[in-house]
């Protein structure tokens, strides 16, 4: 009898063992932002990649909270206004904090004002209305 339950107990306790260690690592949380893209009068998609990638450049790849970011343009379809920018993170709580570094970091590279409220400006010329979604990795 004793032996029996010895060897139920080792079960449990290895079956129970490798769940307690897939929780140790949490999947990934993954932003999804659609914009509709808009294509102002005098604007381009050079500039408005250019635009993009100096914010990207400048914050996103330097923000220690955000694992990757992934932006794609509408290549066939019904719809092709979409914009979708994907980014990835570690945990829940990160999202909070990387938007924070985000704007900590973009304040470093061009700490004048009025200088950064004309990039944006000049940047969401290009964007209508917004969906976000998060979602977690399996």
């Amino acid at each position: 009898m004793k032996k029996a339950s010895i060897g139920f107990l080792l079960t449990v306790a290895l079956a129970f063992s490798g769940m307690l260690y897939a929780q140790e690592e949490a999947p990934h949380i993954f932003e999804v932002t659609t914009w509709e893209a808009v294509n102002p009068e005098g604007g381009s998609s050079a500039e408005r990649d250019s635009l993009t990638a100096i914010f990207k450049e400048n914050a996103i790849n330097r923000n220690e909270f955000i694992v990757n970011r992934t932006i794609m343009t509408h290549l066939y379809g019904s719809n092709s206004s979409d914009y979708v920018i994907i980014t990835e993170y570690k945990s829940f709580s990160d999202i909070e904090k990387a938007a924070s570094r985000n704007v900590e970091l973009f304040r470093e590279f061009m700490p004048d004002d009025e200088a950064r409220a004309e990039f944006f400006s000049a940047v969401f010329k290009y964007f209508g209305s917004h969906s976000d979604e998060i979602y977690q990795g399996q």
